[in-house]
């Protein structure tokens, strides 16, 4: 287990190398969302952003219907729904109810994750 510095540490430089390697968030699609179910691990490719918002995004604070992001999500599919993260099932139902929105990793541990929607800002 990792304590709060090594936490920080790890996260900080993920987020560097995120930035070096020019990461931006994934567009996800329900076809996405039903082949992760069906066995394709590789089907989301939701990345690690980091806290920094990419060139061309915008941070989505909440959807309107009440959702407010980021999200709280349990990454290693034994989490239950009596716990705070979400389980791996309610997240993959909010990405198929949300398709066609943007995803990236603004922090990571041990065993969870936040999960922050984003939105393509569109020069006029």
């Amino acid at each position: 287990m990792m304590d709060l510095r090594a936490l920080e540490h790890v996260n900080r430089q993920a987020m560097r190398k995120s930035q070096r390697d020019r990461k931006l968030p994934a567009l996800v699609e329900a076809a996405d969302v039903d082949a992760h179910r069906s066995g394709d691990r590789t089907a989301l490719g939701i990345p690690y952003i980091g806290t920094r918002v990419p060139r061309g995004f915008r941070v989505v604070r909440s959807d309107g219907d009440s959702q407010a992001y980021p999200l709280f999500v349990d990454k290693t599919g034994m989490g239950s729904s009596s716990e705070p993260a979400w389980t791996l099932n309610r997240f993959l139902d909010h990405l198929r109810d949300n398709a066609g929105a943007w995803w990236g990793v603004t922090e990571e541990g041990p065993f969870q994750v936040y999960v922050q929607r984003y939105e393509r800002v569109h020069k006029s």
